[in-house]
């Protein structure tokens, strides 16, 4: 598999939006002693956080690059947490092993939603809960995703936009209308728009592979984004872009 995510350093990106990862951990109601499942974990932002809380964590990701990286982070930060490499639709584990299921903008970009889903679910005890932060289409990120997804060929037949877990109706659809829902937002602040830009297209993983099939435009387009998106009138960069907090009870 390519490890598109793995490339880069998206150590820097996710940096940028520890925040959700934070308060997802908050909202998802992590206890000290609970059994918790970070899926598509990344580089960590949510499971180190829970581990802090004394939480038994395990954290999965099918990028083998990027565990490396969050076993490097659980280490400076003194916590253990099982680091396991695998599929967000095929999760490698038992029924009911987890209080507590999370995903920080992670499983979203699982092809099959209606699977991962019901995988989550499968590996989350009855009396458990379900939590997740999701970029929203309406918000910035969500356009981000849109600009770049139209300089490709169109998606595959069947093909679920990651954004769709950041709308309320698809969230229930999938798990049901016992969801609890909030909305947040993350602020980016850089020097520039320019130098904004130049870091995403150095660090961000799928931006970087998109360069490598479509070339020099997918640059130039960002560059265009990033000065629309840009809420600052002094020369600086920023921006704020919302998510979707969404919690569930198993069912």
């Amino acid at each position: 598999m390519n490890d598109m995510w793995g490339t880069g350093d998206y150590k820097a990106v996710a940096d940028k939006i520890a925040t959700a990862g934070e308060q997802l951990v908050d909202r998802a109601g992590i206890e000290p002693g609970m059994e918790v499942l970070d899926v598509a974990c990344g580089t960590g932002n949510a499971t180190i956080p829970a581990a802090q809380l004394a939480a038994r964590v395990t954290g999965l990701d099918f990028s083998p690059a990027l565990l490396a990286l969050a076993r490097e982070l659980g280490a400076d930060a003194m916590v253990e947490v099982a680091w396991v490499e695998g599929d967000a639709q095929e999760l490698p584990f038992e029924d009911a092993s987890f209080d507590r299921v999370i995903s920080c903008f992670g499983h979203m970009f699982a092809p099959d939603h209606r699977r991962t889903a019901d995988e989550m679910r499968r590996v989350c005890r009855p009396e458990g809960r379900i939590a997740f932060a999701c970029w929203t289409p309406e918000g910035k990120i969500g356009g981000m995703f849109r600009t770049l997804g139209e300089l490709g060929p169109p998606p595959p037949e069947g093909f679920q936009s990651p954004l769709l877990w950041g709308t309320e109706d698809h969230v229930r659809d999938l798990l049901g209308d016992d969801v609890g829902f909030e909305r947040h937002e993350v602020e980016w602040s850089e020097p520039s728009p320019e130098a904004y830009a130049a870091f995403m297209s150095n660090s961000f993983g799928p931006m970087i592979a998109a360069r490598e099939q479509l070339g020099a435009i997918v640059d130039e387009v960002y560059l265009d984004w990033v000065r629309e998106a840009n809420e600052a009138d002094d020369g600086t960069l920023r921006y704020r872009a919302e998510y979707l907090l969404a919690a569930a009870p198993r069912g």
